[in-house]
């Protein structure tokens, strides 16, 4: 995962940065790319804990002033939670519970609008909009499972179950962040959102009702795009 952030950045750093050096001060349009993690949660089961997954994706913002903002982007993100499940051996005795990661990879959409407090070299904003998710993948997986217990063979009953699960969804956020501006058209930035599901992501008839509860942490940087609007004598 950390390979593929590292490729993303280095190509978004290849086109932007081949523009960069022509950007005014007062530039509208800005593109980057980030990284981080997510510290997964979900409602609708008791007992789980949080679930450390991967998140990186690249990021648009239109800036009509220093204040406001709009953005968007495309980005993957891994949402889920951590939960036990009951092992039995191919005696099918039971080995007892063993916590078993339930990872969801989504292809992440965010439409926002972001609030920066300040005009300086260092700022500090906030954010906010909707989120939209497709689903990639669900994988059930139990990192610490043993292969036998006392000679006898563990059965191992972890993998995909994508078709259970809804492909599309949606939800909210908010967050907040600090920007450093190196130069009017170079910004790093660091920030963190926390993602608000808001329908049931279960595609089956089931008592429960499933809603993804993520925080998401990440660092990133802005480039600027050169935009020209009219013509000029």
């Amino acid at each position: 995962m950390k390979k593929k952030l590292l490729i993303l950045i280095a190509l978004s750093l290849l086109v932007l940065n081949t523009f960069a050096w022509k950007i005014k001060s007062d530039s509208t349009i800005y593109a980057g790319a980030w990284g981080g993690a997510s510290y997964a949660k979900i409602m609708g089961y008791v007992g789980t804990t949080p679930l450390m997954g991967s998140a990186f994706g690249l990021k648009f913002w239109l800036q009509p002033n220093r204040e406001f903002s709009f953005n968007t982007g495309i980005g993957f993100i891994q949402k889920g939670y951590v939960g036990q499940i009951e092992y039995f051996n191919s005696y099918n005795s039971s080995i007892g519970f063993i916590d078993t990661d339930f990872s969801f990879n989504y292809l992440n959409i965010p439409l926002g609008l972001n609030y920066n407090f300040g005009r300086k070299k260092f700022n500090v904003y906030l954010s906010a909009g909707i989120d939209i998710d497709i689903l990639l993948k669900q994988t059930t997986f139990c990192p610490n499972l043993p292969i036998s217990v006392d000679g006898a063979d563990i059965i191992n009953t972890n993998g995909e179950n994508t078709e259970i699960y809804k492909k599309l969804n949606f939800g909210i956020y908010i967050g907040g962040g600090l920007e450093y501006r190196f130069k009017p058209n170079f910004i790093v930035f660091a920030d963190v959102r926390y993602m608000h599901g808001t329908n049931n992501i279960l595609n089956v008839n089931s008592i429960y009702i499933l809603k993804q509860r993520p925080i998401v942490f990440g660092l990133g940087i802005r480039i600027g795009i050169p935009v020209t609007y009219g013509y000029y004598d």
